[in-house]
């Protein structure tokens, strides 16, 4: 069967068959939730904001600005019967204050219950095998706040001085992770380890043992170790090369906690893929276990299938000329699409693009 898909629609085909062969279901969501939801956990979302309005009883509501906080608040999941759910839906928000709101496609899964080593591991797998089949060559990238947390607890900085921090160790600026600690009162040894520890990059087994020169504390070492099970896990998966360990990936959201990792493919302008454990979300919305997934960008990934920009109306182009009697087009046009083919049925070829033509003549055969 040959069918005309789009190179979104492909891949959202691909991805969902990946996750369902994991256990994962569909989730379907409305695309407005109560405001109170976003105003609440406004530090748990991207930046952009939400657009809101009154419905018609009364009640503050957002369109859809972050599908995770959604699924959190909507499903729950035991240590016993974890939720596993996959989605492609649409965000509203504005990333870019000067484009204003945008709609944001994205593909991705999550995962909610007791996300002990070998969940955190099949979520993992799952976001690199998700970008090996977006694009060759590409690259996923691991970090653990734990162990950032870890380094930054051992400087003893204010917290008002954090975030500061954690932007500069995210754009791995050493003299800016410097001046964000001195600005917080640390200095010397603690704040070098952090330089040095967001200057690692490489694959996750082989950066181990440098990670764990680096660790001075509970925090640091329980890091440490879930990275060495996740690289052993990730092993056992077969998972594709490519996932690489860099400290720099970190957030200064008070949410999410443990693993976070994002993913690039070539010839994308920013991270496709993003991901993490939000264990700290869940107790916030006073359910209990732990939380992880991600989301793969899909609108970033148009420049991807510049074959797809010009595309085609159909499979086959079906021409006829005004004797040809409808019927004689009718059962061609139907012959076409059960092979499982598009048909476009005109008395012009002009503008049309098909990967294929098929004249009628006057009696309905072919010229």
């Amino acid at each position: 069967m040959d069918t005309i898909q789009s190179g979104e629609e492909r891949l959202v085909r691909e991805l969902r068959a990946l996750y369902a062969r994991y256990g994962y279901r569909p989730y379907r969501m409305s695309k407005f939730e109560e405001y109170d939801l976003y105003a609440n956990n406004r530090s748990f979302l991207p930046e952009g904001g939400a657009i809101a309005f009154t419905d018609t009883n009364g009640r503050l509501m957002a369109l859809k600005p972050d599908v995770t906080l959604s699924i959190a608040k909507n499903l729950a999941g035991t240590q016993d019967a974890p939720a596993r759910v996959y989605y492609d839906e649409s965000v509203y928000r504005a990333p870019d204050r000067q484009l204003g709101f945008q709609e944001i496609t994205q593909a991705g899964l999550e995962y909610l219950g007791e996300a002990d080593g070998y969940a955190c591991g099949e979520v993992v797998m799952l976001a690199a095998r998700s970008l090996a089949l977006i694009a060759p060559g590409s690259v996923l990238d691991v970090s653990h706040m734990g162990f950032i947390n870890g380094l930054v607890q051992a400087m003893g900085l204010e917290p008002a001085a954090r975030g500061e921090l954690l932007r500069a160790a995210a754009s791995r600026s050493i003299p800016g992770i410097r001046a964000a600690a001195a600005a917080g009162g640390a200095m010397g040894m603690p704040v070098e380890r952090l330089c040095r520890a967001v200057e690692i990059y490489g694959p996750l087994r082989e950066c181990l043992p440098l990670l764990q020169g680096l660790s001075v504390n509970g925090e640091t070492e329980r890091a440490v170790r879930e990275l060495a099970e996740l690289a052993g896990t990730l092993e056992s998966f077969g998972a594709p090369e490519g996932v690489n360990l860099d400290l720099s990936a970190v957030s200064d959201t008070e949410y999410y906690n443990g693993l976070l990792f994002k993913g690039y493919v070539p010839g994308a302008p920013a991270a496709v893929l993003s991901g993490g454990r939000y264990d700290s979300l869940l107790r916030k919305l006073g359910k209990p276990g732990g939380a992880i997934g991600f989301a793969v960008y899909l609108n970033l990934l148009e420049r991807l299938w510049p074959e797809e920009e010009e595309g085609y109306d159909a499979d086959v182009l079906l021409l006829y000329s005004e004797p040809t009697p409808p019927r004689a087009v009718a059962e061609r046009a139907r012959r076409i699409t059960e092979a499982g083919r598009s048909v476009l049925a005109r008395r012009s070829a002009q503008g049309a693009r098909c990967r294929e033509t098929v004249v009628l003549d006057e009696g309905g055969g072919t010229e």
